[in-house]
């Protein structure tokens, strides 16, 4: 074998079988073995799902080709320094959409439904919570959408099929005839999304643009029946304002799947209150997404250790050096 694939984090075993075709792989040891820095330096290409992908960890590689992040979100990998060094970045936008999607409907449901808070006191025999629980109906009201692309437009067809749900989005990159294929009315700016929705639904890359977008302001502008839901990244919500949010009653409830420390402390602020439902970064973990993960990465760094263009990059600028 020529080419040597350093696994930063594991992998599907299909995508395993693909990468073990080209290159031989192998996978880095961050349970007290040597650190990452010194198990990849003869990689050509290397694959992180929650591994940070730093300028130190790119030096430590001089064969390194390319950096492959399983998932939709690069915030892990500096991007502009592998750009520098040209090294495409690829990622897999498309694997996970249906599966993020469907936990998002999910924690809705779960959160408008009191459907834990139910489970809790029926296990601790109190069958009387049923008259107390008293949940909501997601049928005809207004979800909006930050952020419409693969996830969030899934989402939104979701939404409008099942719950007759009116759907609106703010989102600056969603062309006008596409939000209409999608049944999605564009509004022209965040503030007007928070008034209207009923339910908030993040579905936006964390940017610097987009780091700490949900705050104290924006809590101020919910309505006080309104629910957010985060199944993006952590650092878009000011999770101490929502934490506040929720015990001062500017909202009636939250779900969180995305954290901004990750794994969060264990005193959380948000564990202590019962109208969150929470989830350990799962979204996309289900067997038909981490499958397509690491397929799609697999096939390509395969295209790239060969000369090819991949289909999924995020610095395509530097597949023509």
């Amino acid at each position: 074998m020529t080419h040597t694939v350093v696994l930063a984090d594991p992998i599907h075993e299909h995508g395993i079988a693909i990468l073990e075709q080209i290159a031989e792989v192998r996978q880095a040891d961050q349970t007290g073995g040597p650190p990452l820095v010194e198990q990849i330096r003869d990689a050509h290409a290397l694959v992180t799902r929650l591994t940070k992908v730093t300028a130190d960890v790119i030096d430590a590689a001089p064969s390194l080709r390319v950096v492959s992040r399983h998932g939709v979100g690069v915030d892990s990998v500096d991007v502009a320094y592998a750009t520098a060094r040209g090294i495409p970045v690829l990622y897999t936008p498309a694997a996970n959409a249906e599966s993020v999607a469907e936990h998002t409907l999910g924690m809705m449901l779960a959160v408008s439904k009191m459907i834990l808070l139910g489970d809790r006191a029926q296990r601790n025999g109190d069958f009387q919570s049923r008259t107390r629980l008293i949940g909501l109906e997601l049928y005809g009201k207004t979800l909006g959408l930050v952020g419409a692309g693969r996830i969030g437009g899934r989402v939104a067809r979701m939404c409008r099929a099942a719950l007759d749900m009116h759907v609106i989005a703010y989102d600056p990159f969603l062309a006008a005839d596409e939000a209409r294929l999608l049944g999605v009315e564009l509004v022209a700016d965040l503030s007007e999304l928070l008034q209207e929705a009923d339910y908030i639904s993040l579905h936006a890359p964390l940017t610097p643009a987009t780091r700490g977008l949900i705050g104290p302001r924006e809590f101020n502008l919910m309505k006080p029946t309104a629910i957010l839901i985060n199944c993006a990244r952590g650092g878009i919500v000011d999770e101490d304002a929502l934490a506040t949010a929720l015990l001062e009653g500017q909202i009636t409830g939250a779900a969180i799947d995305a954290w901004e420390q990750e794994p969060p402390p264990a005193d959380h602020p948000l564990f202590a209150l019962e109208n969150v439902i929470v989830s350990p970064h799962m979204a996309a973990h289900t067997d038909e997404a981490m499958t397509r993960m690491a397929t799609t990465l697999a096939h390509d760094i395969t295209r790239v250790l060969h000369g090819e263009r991949p289909l999924f990059c995020v610095n395509p600028e530097v597949l023509g050096r």
